[in-house]
């Protein structure tokens, strides 16, 4: 017996349904992977391509502003006539409202933005040191210095101003890859498409087929019409798409080569002018669906109508669903979820963030340093999945300044004293319960560290140096005294980019606190005792006693990693540095070559008039500050004054050639107050560790306890008086240094309460 043929009306009501469901995934798929291509036209127009213009009209602004200055300034009469010139203000300007404009509608990603930020904070020292420049057209020596401190800021590899927009735009030509690349999930959707649309065109010629069988017709035209509007639907959207893709190419490798900024955009929009009509097709592919959905309708609703009669089922009497069935459920569903999530990724541009938030830091380390203390937030990221961006800059003061005045402050900041902690007092969030535990373990250096008259903390110190030493080869223990008397033999450097001048604040301190002891010490640091006591002013004359007038103005030139352990140069030569000593702390063996056989000497047993049985010794220390509110920032916070943070920080890294020094001899570890490790006995690191828990007092550097004005009017000093060490010289920076003293008001009651413990 013959199997029941399907009764003709059910079976043209799925054939209905099985079209319109083939329709609907065939036009979605169509129309997410024509947006997938087009979306990004309007996108590279209107945002990528002016922001990754604005940065490099930044950029070119800034090297064209230091060329005009330094061409008004290396003259000495057109110094004096022009100062640093029209242009150099012109140009620095345009730089500043690229910047501003860059930084409303940049695309780069997180750190990209923080670098932006950083860099836009730079500008405000440079342009402090080119005016600086100009404020001297006198004094050829200085006014040269001060060129190229500017320079530096500007240009110096991985910290410079340059280098952060070159990778601000890293970040953004990486946006711009992303928009006008065909990528992965674009050729899945396209794929899809084309073979869903292929699934449609054959449902549609075999339901004709099925009709002219049962109905003896031998077109339907409602179908033949959607049959024809596949067929065009599908190679126009291709040739669109492909068209929109050139487009997107050519503005990509117009925005690769930009000459002059000011044209390149005028040649981007040209370049993209048929792109945008071209993507805006995309919203008549659901009207097309419509239209085609219509024509599947009209082709079968009367023969449905018209077939009125077949095997009936009884109410409630429900089709039998077999295995294979369940099957094409399964698989259809999982095929509508697939697509769902590469739909969502191709709109929304990525995945999401997984992580519990990101923390923000700012600090000055950069270079290897730098590297060092990522490791530690990296450390953190894997223990409480919690990103980081950290920014790295010399010119920290100005940096922090613009940031919190404009409302983008970075979670934490680390600052290099306490006196600049006390400027952002109201900014602050207090430490009492968020460092509740590590601030009891200071407990023996408390008065180094808390405010006065119990009032809320607001710093704590992460990282300590040892100052009051001098650097010299082991084979050199002996005539030191000798050596020391002669200035060329001091490797003496002041150049610190934006802090320039702060290596000779530490002669000047050390000096002072050597020879004159440590309660004189504190009444200068606090602002009692006058720049011009006699006290001082000594210390001041030996400083430039010691150098001598020529190595004086050389050290100007020198940037204070001038030491006596250079490293090799690109070729890997090493060449002879000409001196012996360094009047440097703990930190600064980072700078010399591997394997230096370097220790230090104290530099009371150096100093003439000082006091060889005096212990006490100068010290510096990074303060954590805490501006964000958020619990993944405070996590941070507590971290970093925590063993497992300092363990990690203290662990030695691979040198140049990947050999990893031992603990006793690694340049960069750090010293902390509250973590202590054996170290083997007699080592350079050893000595420093206990020169920093012996039971003798400690000074906090004295610039670092000034109010922020005064310590760089001091640093300026240095540079001024080096530039020509006479006495008319001192009695002229001395009587400026006092005049900032009377002038600058102090936060008392955030300074700590004594100088020395």
């Amino acid at each position: 017996m013959k199997p029941e043929p399907p009764s003709t009306r059910p079976y043209l009501i799925r054939r209905l349904a099985a079209l319109l469901t083939a329709t609907a995934l065939a036009f979605a798929a169509l129309l997410a992977a024509f947006y997938g291509v087009g979306r990004n036209a309007a996108a590279v127009t209107d945002r990528t391509a002016p922001a990754i213009v604005e940065v490099e009209a930044a950029r070119k602004a800034l090297e064209t502003s230091y060329a005009a200055a330094r061409a008004s300034l290396d003259e000495k009469d057109t110094a004096e006539a022009e100062g640093v010139g029209e242009t150099y203000g012109a140009e620095l300007n345009a730089a500043k409202q690229h910047l501003v404009k860059a930084g409303l509608g940049t695309v780069a990603d997180k750190e990209g933005r923080e670098t932006l930020r950083t860099a836009t904070g730079q500008v405000s020292s440079y342009d402090f040191l080119i005016q600086q420049a100009a404020r001297s057209p006198d004094n050829e020596t200085l006014r040269r210095a001060y060129l190229g401190y500017a320079e530096n800021t500007l240009r110096k590899k991985g910290s410079g101003i340059v280098s952060r927009l070159e990778k601000v735009q890293l970040s953004q030509r990486g946006t711009l890859a992303d928009e006008t690349s065909f990528d992965g999930p674009l050729w899945f959707l396209w794929a899809t498409a084309y073979v869903l649309c292929a699934a449609l065109a054959w449902l549609l010629a075999g339901t004709q087929r099925a009709l002219r069988r049962r109905f003896r017709r031998r077109i339907s035209p409602p179908l033949a019409g959607a049959t024809a509007l596949v067929a065009l639907v599908l190679p126009l959207l291709t040739v669109l798409s492909l068209q929109i893709q050139d487009g997107l190419k050519l503005a990509a490798g117009r925005l690769g080569r930009i000459g002059d900024p000011a044209g390149t955009l005028p040649k981007v929009e040209q370049t993209m002018a048929g792109t945008h009509w071209r993507a805006a097709v995309a919203g008549w592919i659901p009207l097309a669906a419509v239209v085609l959905a219509a024509l599947v309708v009209a082709g079968l609703q009367p023969r449905i109508e018209e077939y009125r009669f077949g095997k009936v089922r009884r109410r409630g009497e429900r089709r039998p669903r077999t295995r294979f069935h369940n099957r094409m459920y399964q698989a259809t569903a999982a095929f509508l979820a697939v697509c769902l999530v590469l739909l969502g990724s191709v709109v929304n541009g990525g995945w999401p963030d997984l992580r519990e938030g990101r923390v923000t830091v700012l600090a000055s380390w950069t270079g290897d340093e730098e590297k060092r203390f990522v490791a530690v937030l990296e450390r953190f990221r894997e223990k409480e999945n919690i990103d980081f961006t950290y920014q790295g800059t010399t010119s920290l003061r100005d940096v922090l300044l613009s940031r919190v005045k404009s409302g983008t402050a970075p979670d934490i900041a680390i600052l290099p004293s306490l006196g600049e902690a006390a400027e952002y007092i109201g900014d602050l969030q207090p430490l009492g319960k968020v460092q509740e535990k590590p601030l009891r373990s200071y407990r023996d250096y408390e008065p180094l560290w808390t405010s006065q008259d119990g009032a809320e903390i607001h710093a704590v110190p992460v990282k300590v140096s040892l100052k009051s030493i001098v650097w010299h080869d082991k084979a050199l223990s002996r005539g030191l005294d000798a050596r020391s008397a002669q200035g060329a033999r001091w490797c003496a450097g002041m150049g610190g980019d934006a802090t320039s001048g702060w290596p000779g604040t530490d002669w000047v301190e050390d000096i002072l606190l050597q020879r004159s002891g440590k309660d004189t010490y504190m009444a200068w640091a606090r602002g009692d005792l006058p720049w011009s006591s006699p006290e001082v002013r000594d210390a001041w004359r030996l400083f430039g006693e010691r150098l001598g007038a020529g190595p004086a103005r050389t050290a100007l030139r020198q940037d204070y990693t001038h030491g006596p352990f250079p490293k090799p140069d690109g070729k890997g030569d090493v060449r002879p540095p000409g001196c012996d000593l360094q009047h440097q702390g703990s930190f600064i063996r980072t700078t010399y070559r591997d394997g230096a056989a370097a220790t230090f000497t104290p530099f009371r047993d150096l100093l003439p008039g000082a006091d060889r049985t005096g212990t006490a010794r100068e010290i510096s220390a990074d303060f954590a500050t805490l501006f964000g509110k958020s619990a993944a920032a405070r996590k941070l916070m507590r971290f970093l004054t925590e063993e497992e943070a300092q363990r990690v920080w203290a662990k030695p890294l691979p040198d140049s050639e990947g050999t990893t020094v031992t603990a006793g001899e690694d340049p960069w570890r750090p010293f902390f107050l509250t973590y202590r490790e054996t170290l083997p006995k007699g080592s350079v690191n050893a000595r420093v560790d206990e020169e920093l828990h012996a039971r003798a007092p400690l000074c906090l550097d004295a610039s670092d306890v000034m109010p922020p004005r005064m310590r760089s009017a001091f640093q300026h000093g240095v540079l001024d008086y080096l530039s020509s060490p006479d006495d008319a010289t001192l009695t002229r920076v001395l009587d400026d240094l006092d005049a900032v003293r009377v002038g600058t008001a102090r936060t008392p009651h955030a300074d700590p309460p004594r100088v020395c413990n």
